[in-house]
Parts: structure tokens; C-alpha cells; sequence
């Protein structure tokens, strides 16, 4: 007896084309790896992580940086302290805090009334409020009470002629030490040489060198005529304009500006070496 024939599904019909089983079988190895690795960076910055250490790419990690910016911004958002006054009847305070009843706000800038206002408030045994900007870094001025600011302010009015005049002699005793240390030193300094230095570097109010609380008499004269003699006497300021570095031209004219001054100081010929210009001397007689 015949077995019965199998009937076998019909496959469909392809117009005479035949179509891969598998959608991807045509693609290579290296357009695979390139949509995978399409897909890892997609997914990553859908994630929001990191993208560090994928194919060659090195970049800060976006949850990273905002969590640093957030810590940053907490930071400066915090207010900040003062510390309490270490003085008696004195204390901080911002410039945004209100003011005690009967105070009034004293600028900087005028010392005899800053330090008269403050110290009649002391002898007053009233507090002297002490104002800071915000940053808590700069002093602005005091709070006083308002009768002791209209005292001073009458006191300096009356005493302004007397205290310019004192001001005056003050500053023509200054000038006159001034340049009798620089003659003292350097007696055979240029007279035109010496005026310069007197109005450069010992002029009140120009915060330079002469000026200096911090360094001897005999350390600003000298400081003071390396400083004019480099900038007026040797090639130093052309040698800035074409480029050249400042410690490198300082260098290099450091030897002619002891030259000059040791000649000044009356030390004699202070080097064998031929000078490129002629010392400028004052005359001994």
C-alpha cells in the first residue's frame, strides 16, 4: 500500500526574487560594530552618564560637572561671617543691616573725622558699628550716633585752615629729610636727578617706594635711585618696547645701574670697563 504524500507548505511568492531570511544578513562586520557602538552613546547620553573611556572619547562626565557647579554656586551663596571686633565699644556689621536708632553712616575717606567720630563715641561709651560690603573683604566706613558726626563735622571746619597749614609745614620737613638723606648717600647725584627722585618716589600720596613704612631710611634712598636710574639712564624702558621680557631686561642693566650709582656715591671708578654713555655727575665744589 502507498504511504500518502506529504504536502509541504507553499512558500510565498517572490516575483522571482529571493529575499534573505535575515534582514541584516547583507551587512558587514564593521557597519555592525558601528551601530553598536551608535547605540552605546545614544543610550549613554539618554542616561546621562559618563562617556568616558568609549572608543577614544574622553569627556567630563555631565552628572560630574553638575554636581560641581551646584557645590560651586552653593559656595558663594552662603552669606558670609564677620568675626566679632577684637576693640572695646566697637562691633561689625554689614552695610545692609539697619541702623541703630539715632546713627548715621560715616564714609571712609576723611581721617580726622573717621578718627575724631570714633573716638568720641568711645568716650561716650556708645558702640561704633564698623561697616563691611557684603563679600565681608572691604570697609566702608562707621555708624555713629548722629550728635557726635554733627560735633566733628563742626570741629573740622573750624580747625580746616589750621590743620592745612599744619599739614604744610609736616610735609615740607618730609621733603626736606628726603633730600638731605639723598644727598647724604649719593653727594654726587645730579641735581635735575634729584628733583626727579624727590617728586617720584617720595611724593605724598603716591603709595611708591619713598613713601614706605615698612623699609628704612637708608633702603629707600638706594631703592629709589636704582628705580630712576633704570628707567632714565640705561636702555631699559627701549629694551621693554621691542619685546624683551621684563626679568630679562632688569638682567641685563643690572651692571650699569651699580655703575652709575656707585659713582654717584663717590666710590671712584667702580669698573674697568668702557661705558657706553657719560656718567652724569654733580659738581663737588
Amino acid at each position: 500500500m502507498r504511504s500518502p504524500r506529504r504536502r509541504h507548505a507553499r512558500r510565498p511568492h517572490t516575483h522571482g526574487k529571493s529575499r534573505p531570511a535575515n534582514r541584516f544578513a547583507n551587512r558587514s562586520i564593521l557597519s555592525d560594530l558601528g551601530q553598536t557602538r551608535k547605540n552605546s552613546l545614544s543610550g549613554g547620553r539618554r542616561r546621562g552618564g559618563s562617556l568616558v573611556g568609549v572608543a577614544g572619547i574622553n569627556k567630563r562626565s555631565p552628572v560630574r560637572g553638575t554636581s560641581n557647579r551646584r557645590a560651586q554656586a552653593q559656595k558663594y551663596a552662603r552669606p558670609p561671617k564677620l568675626p566679632p571686633s577684637s576693640e572695646p565699644f566697637e562691633v561689625n556689621c554689614f552695610e545692609h543691616d539697619s541702623f541703630p536708632d539715632g546713627y548715621v553712616f560715616v564714609p571712609r575717606g576723611d581721617v580726622y573725622i573717621t578718627r575724631n567720630c570714633r573716638a568720641k563715641t568711645k568716650q561716650s561709651h556708645r558702640i561704633v558699628h564698623l561697616v563691611w560690603d557684603r563679600s565681608a573683604k572691604i570697609k566702608l566706613g562707621i555708624r555713629v550716633p548722629a550728635d557726635v558726626y554733627a560735633a566733628v563735622l563742626e570741629s573740622a571746619s573750624a580747625t580746616a585752615d589750621t590743620r592745612a597749614n599744619a599739614t604744610m609745614a609736616r610735609d615740607e620737613k618730609d621733603l626736606a629729610h628726603s633730600q638731605q638723606l639723598l644727598r647724604s648717600q649719593f653727594p654726587l647725584m645730579p641735581d635735575e636727578s634729584m628733583k626727579i627722585i624727590l617728586d617720584h618716589a617720595f611724593r605724598k600720596g603716591s603709595g611708591r617706594v619713598g613713601r614706605s613704612s615698612n623699609l628704612t631710611d637708608h633702603h629707600k634712598a638706594i631703592l629709589a635711585v636704582e628705580a630712576h636710574i633704570r628707567h632714565a639712564l640705561t636702555p631699559y624702558e627701549d629694551l621693554l618696547r621691542a619685546g624683551v621680557k621684563r626679568p630679562t631686561a632688569r638682567h641685563s642693566v643690572w651692571g650699569m645701574i651699580q655703575s652709575i650709582k656707585k659713582t654717584w656715591e663717590g666710590c671712584g671708578a667702580c669698573s674697568s670697563q668702557p661705558k657706553p654713555f657719560v656718567l652724569p655727575l654733580r659738581s663737588a665744589v
